[in-house]
C-alpha cells in the first residue's frame, strides 16, 4: 500500500491501519474506547510520540500512547470519554520525539464503531442479593429481559466477566442454558411472535447456532415428551455455543495451564 506524503513531509496514516471501537457501558457511565493501530509500514522514527484525541467541535480529550517503537495503551478507566459530548470522532497524531512538536503523521477524522446493544446487561449487586454466589441470571418479573447479576464483593468482577477466558468458558454456556430454559420452557415464549422483544435476540442467536432444528414452541398443556424434546434442543444449542463461540474446553484448559 502506498503511504501518501504531502508537501510538508507529513504522512497521511491510512484508515485501514486505525480502528476505534466504543464499548457499551452501564447507566450514565461515559463510554470507553479501544484502539487498534498499525504504524509498522510508515518508517516513523521509533522515538516519535503517538497521541490519540477524541474531539467534537472545540471539545478535545487527549491520550498519550507512548512511542512508535513502544506503543503504550492507557489503562481502561483512563480511556473513558469524559470531556467530549457524543457523537465523538477521533484522530491519531505522530509527533517528533525531539520536543519540537513537529507533526510527522496523522489521521484527522476517525468515526468509531458504536457498541451493539448487549443481549445480557450486567449489574453488580451486594451480598444481600447474592450471598456467596458469584453470579446469577435475574429475570425480574418473569418476562423481563435477563440481567447477569455479579457479586460486587469479588474484586474486579465486571472486568473478569469481560476478559477472563476461563471464567467465560465456565459461565457463559450455563447462562445461555438458563435463559433458553426460562424462555422456552418456563415462559412458553413463541419465537414467531415479533412482539416478544425480551427473547427475540436470544432466539436469533440460537437459530444461528443450531440451524438443523426449529425453535420449540410449547403450549401450556404440552406433553412431557415435548418438553423433553425442547430440553434436547436447548442442550444442542449450548453445545454449539460452547464449541463455536467461547471454545469453552480449550479456553479453560489454556487458561489453567498458563495460570491465568
Amino acid at each position: 500500500m502506498i503511504r501518501r506524503l504531502n508537501q510538508t513531509g507529513r504522512r497521511q496514516i491510512a484508515r485501514a491501519d486505525v480502528g476505534v471501537r466504543l464499548r457499551s457501558t452501564e447507566g450514565s457511565e461515559p463510554p470507553i474506547f479501544d484502539l487498534t493501530l498499525n504504524l509498522a509500514d510508515y518508517d516513523f522514527p521509533l522515538d516519535a510520540r503517538v497521541r490519540v484525541e477524541a474531539w467534537r467541535s472545540n471539545a478535545v480529550q487527549r491520550w498519550d500512547y507512548g512511542t512508535v517503537g513502544v506503543i503504550s495503551e492507557p489503562p481502561e478507566e483512563e480511556r473513558r470519554i469524559r470531556d467530549v459530548p457524543q457523537p465523538v470522532q477521533f484522530r491519531v497524531l505522530v509527533v517528533a520525539g525531539d520536543g519540537s512538536g513537529r507533526l510527522l503523521g496523522h489521521l484527522p477524522s476517525i468515526r468509531p464503531v458504536l457498541p451493539q446493544k448487549s443481549l445480557l446487561p450486567v449489574q453488580e449487586v451486594g451480598e444481600d442479593q447474592l450471598g456467596e454466589e458469584v453470579w446469577r441470571v435475574d429475570f425480574g418479573d418473569g418476562d423481563d429481559s435477563p440481567v447477569l447479576l455479579l457479586n460486587s464483593s469479588v474484586t474486579g468482577i465486571s472486568e473478569i466477566v469481560r476478559t477472563d477466558k476461563a471464567f467465560r468458558s465456565l459461565v457463559m454456556p450455563a447462562v445461555l442454558r438458563s435463559v433458553l430454559t426460562h424462555a422456552v420452557i418456563d415462559q412458553r415464549a413463541d419465537s414467531e411472535d415479533d412482539e416478544i422483544s425480551s427473547w427475540n435476540g436470544w432466539f436469533r442467536l440460537a437459530e444461528g447456532l443450531h440451524q438443523d432444528a426449529e425453535i420449540p414452541i410449547l403450549a401450556h398443556e404440552a406433553e412431557d415428551s415435548e418438553v423433553s424434546e425442547a430440553r434436547e434442543w436447548i442442550e444442542a444449542v449450548v453445545r454449539a455455543f460452547a464449541k463455536e463461540r467461547v471454545f469453552a474446553a480449550g479456553a479453560y484448559d489454556s487458561a489453567w495451564r498458563s495460570g491465568t
